[in-house]
């Protein structure tokens, strides 16, 4: 694959480097244990990274828009929640 395949999104960053499904859904478990103990900060980091690896994924962006929700935070959550929407589609 090239990089005109990652541009174009023909291909992922998760895809390019053989990141599994199941290591996706790992990180994004990871990712809601963090938020759920309360390491808002940690917890945004993962996600943030799965979503830059594969922007594809609507659990990742729901993860995203539960926690800017418990921050209080109703644009970015409200863009995540679309952005979710979209990609279950």
């Amino acid at each position: 694959m090239s990089f005109h395949a990652l541009q174009s999104g023909e291909i992922t960053i998760a895809e390019l480097r053989g990141i599994t499904d199941e290591e996706m859904t790992a990180g994004v478990s990871a990712g809601r244990k963090l938020m759920n103990a309360g390491e808002h900060q940690a917890a945004a980091e993962v996600l943030a990274g799965l979503a830059l690896y594969d922007p594809y994924r609507p659990d990742v962006w729901s993860a995203l828009e539960e926690l800017f929700r418990r921050e209080r935070q109703p644009e970015p959550a409200n863009l995540f929640s679309n952005l979710a929407r979209v990609m279950a589609a």
